[in-house]
């Protein structure tokens, strides 16, 4: 009797062993995802670029067997205060090098300055973090400044610009002054027989015998002057007489004519 509730027990605890053996796991039991081999890239855009309108952002995000879905969001980084705004919606899909989503910064009416995008990578466990990356100092211009005209520069006082390269030029020569000669008058000494003429200059005044003196030239001017009025004395009489005696010759041959037509 002993013997058989022994053996009925040993059965019992053989056939429960085997059950528990045999028996499945639960997927619920299983080892979770390990983090580390989350995909999480961003290809485009990269750190430092200018963006503007609808910024495709391109990459990859995906786990092997623990993905549930990623998103994509954007902040301000002149904002002191961190606050990360959706750019879309969540996707559940995996994604290698392909498009992860589209920015409409235009659309939103974002105001231009420095942003910073990151992609956040969910896994199916809710103990797991999100696998995210960050890229930074994105610089969106929709609106630049219109640019001012700018005058050229002015010299600084007290320079001047350079010489321009070329030819140098033919410097001029000048001539000194010289000193001409008055022209000289001559004539023949009276009291030499030899018919020497005598030289002076026609600044001299003085009174010598070897050239004209003031009295000679005074008489010689006296002279042309007395022989002037005569002239116009003599030429002055024939005008008067003819203006008086010509009427009187008119009256003559009138009367010579008409005797002549009467004869």
């Amino acid at each position: 009797m002993p013997k058989c509730i022994f053996l009925s027990r040993l059965g019992l605890a053989l056939s429960i062993a085997l059950w528990i053996l045999v028996l499945p796991v639960p997927a619920n039991a299983q080892d979770p995802p390990n983090p580390e081999d989350a995909i999480a890239i961003i290809t485009s855009p990269l750190p430092g670029a200018t963006i503007s309108g609808e910024v495709v952002i391109t990459g990859s995000a995906g786990h092997p067997d623990g993905f549930a879905y990623y998103e994509l969001e954007f902040d301000n980084q002149d904002d002191p205060n961190e606050v990360w705004l959706p750019i879309g919606e969540r996707v559940a899909q995996q994604i290698t090098n392909g498009t992860l989503g589209i920015w409409n910064t235009v659309g939103r009416g974002i105001a231009d300055g420095t942003y910073q995008i990151r992609l956040r990578v969910f896994l199916n466990n809710p103990e797991s973090p999100p696998i995210e990356i960050v890229v930074t100092d994105l610089q969106l211009i929709n609106n630049p400044p219109t640019p001012v005209p700018t005058s050229p520069p002015q010299p600084e006082l007290g320079s001047s610009p350079g010489p321009e390269a070329g030819p140098s030029p033919t410097s001029l020569i000048v001539l000194p002054p010289t000193n001409t000669p008055l022209p000289t008058l001559g004539v023949r000494n009276g009291n030499n027989g030899d018919g020497a003429i005598a030289t002076g200059t026609a600044g001299d005044s003085e009174d010598n015998g070897d050239g004209l003196s003031f009295s000679q030239i005074q008489n010689a001017f006296c002279g042309g002057s007395v022989l002037a009025i005569v002239f116009f004395l003599g030429f002055g009489g024939y005008l008067l007489a003819r203006a008086r005696l010509r009427p009187r010759i008119r009256q003559i041959m009138w009367q010579i004519r008409n005797d002549f037509d009467n004869d």
